[in-house]
């Protein structure tokens, strides 16, 4: 890994085709969504999980006994958690509500753009 993902900046806002998108970031996101991140094409907002650790909570056996096990996020899964927004927020500017319902494709662009942040290399600053 060339590139540290603790050091990667979230930005607060920034414009995609003419329109500003704000990104909060979010302490019970999971909780209250079940989810790392959201986008929100008509509001204009993308909200991402900050914490490390959740709480997700499901149903076991037969005896649907709720479990609740603790989920550590890694600084990739916050990374990755941007990238799957923003691509879901690209898709759905260019009106492309199918394809950007299409999960496993968003993931695996995300993971893509994951990889491509944490390997790149870059020429030195000459200055």
């Amino acid at each position: 890994m060339v590139n540290d993902p603790k050091k990667f900046r979230i930005p607060k806002e920034f414009t995609l085709f003419g329109h500003r998108y704000s990104i909060i970031i979010e302490d019970d996101l999971f909780e209250r969504e079940n989810c790392y991140g959201t986008a929100d094409d008509d509001e204009k907002v993308i909200r991402i999980q900050r914490k490390k650790t959740v709480i997700k909570t499901y149903e076991d056996g037969p005896d649907k006994i709720i479990k609740k096990v603790p989920i550590e996020l890694t600084d990739e899964t916050i990374v990755e958690t941007y990238y799957h927004e923003i691509i879901h927020a690209v898709l759905d500017s260019l009106g492309e509500e199918t394809i950007s319902e299409n999960e496993k494709l968003v993931n695996m662009m995300a993971k893509s753009f994951l990889e491509i942040y944490l390997s790149s290399n870059y020429e030195e600053e000459k200055g």
